[in-house]
């Protein structure tokens, strides 16, 4: 059974949210390169890992990661499904990941365990 694993907030303004969250909640955030952006880390005591991405071109959203034994099938169950795939299963660093949106176009984001 899938769990939740990790949450993403984007929109075209990174520090901005970085800065929202941080006054509202009191979170700690870490500022860290990925692959040629800045994304930000949130350090929470009730949560395992969430995070900041910045979307410039994009639109904002909450990406909600569920933690999956076998990505490759999970991707194929939700397209069978009706879910289209927007980042199919690839890897970064140690993660596997993949980012699929439901029939409404909801953004999913499938870690593998």
């Amino acid at each position: 059974m899938a769990r939740i694993k990790h949450v993403e907030i984007a929109g075209r303004d990174g520090g901005l949210l970085r800065d929202f969250y941080s006054s509202v909640f009191g979170w700690e955030i870490e500022s860290r390169d990925v692959g040629g952006f800045e994304y930000f880390e949130i350090e929470t005591e009730n949560m395992s890992t969430a995070g900041i991405r910045h979307e410039p071109e994009g639109k904002a959203e909450i990406v909600v990661y569920f933690e999956v034994e076998d990505l490759e099938e999970a991707v194929e169950r939700a397209e069978s499904s009706g879910a289209s795939v927007r980042i199919p299963p690839m890897e970064y660093g140690d993660l596997r990941f993949a980012l699929i949106e439901d029939p409404e176009g909801n953004p999913i984001g499938l870690t593998e365990a």
